[in-house]
């Protein structure tokens, strides 16, 4: 089972709206180790780099996720709108040991979210409103990398899962695009005959960690 580590935040996370996004002329990529979104694991000729930045800040868990590609498409235009149909990243995690359910963090290059909770694809609950604190933001694209990032605040957790998250977790990080050039793309790979990220089954683990 793959492990990824979440130290403590060492440096802020970017400010991403209107510029360009390159991985290694940001402090918190260069001070944040990252997980690889490169499992392909259903047919397809398309790829794309993509990686998952998470750091622990004092009152929640800072995101980056990126995507190397020359082309993108965003169409959603409102929170809970199927993102997962542009090109997207999204982050799964089940933040509570004995509890079966996830939250989904669906994000488009365009900064749309789509996020649910539920012990599986089927038994889900779409949050009603963006939760307060997220404070998403997205890269402008140039042909290359986009980027998005966001915050999951503590508060929300405990919110959601009546609990502090412990520190070991169980998740997954993913890309996808359902309309331009479709592609499915996990950090911990997923056994399935079809693309199907609502897998909890093949999560990886997340720990926190004091530092590195």
């Amino acid at each position: 089972m793959l492990r990824y580590e979440i130290c403590p935040e060492r440096a802020p996370l970017p400010e991403l709206t209107g510029r360009v996004f390159a991985p290694e002329a940001i402090e918190f990529c260069r001070e944040t180790p990252f997980a690889a979104i490169d499992q392909y694991v259903w047919p397809g000729d398309y790829r794309c780099e993509a990686r998952a930045y998470v750091a622990r800040g004092a009152d929640g868990l800072s995101v980056l996720m990126c995507a190397k590609e020359k082309t993108i498409h965003t169409e959603a235009k409102a929170f809970n709108d199927p993102v997962c149909r542009d090109s997207c990243l999204e982050f799964f995690l089940q933040p509570v040991e004995g509890d079966g359910r996830y939250v989904n963090f669906e994000v488009s290059a365009a900064g749309i979210a789509l996020i649910g909770i539920g012990p599986d694809r089927y038994d889900r609950a779409l949050l009603p409103a963006l939760p307060e604190g997220m404070d998403i933001q997205a890269s402008r694209h140039e042909d290359e990398w986009w980027a998005v990032r966001y915050r999951v605040p503590f508060a929300l957790l405990r919110e959601l899962f009546g609990r502090e998250p412990g520190a070991r977790m169980r998740g997954n990080f993913y890309t996808c695009d359902e309309t331009i050039h479709p592609h499915f793309g996990s950090w911990s790979p997923v056994a399935s005959a079809n693309p199907d990220f609502h897998r909890p089954e093949c999560f990886g683990e997340i720990e926190f960690v004091t530092g590195k």
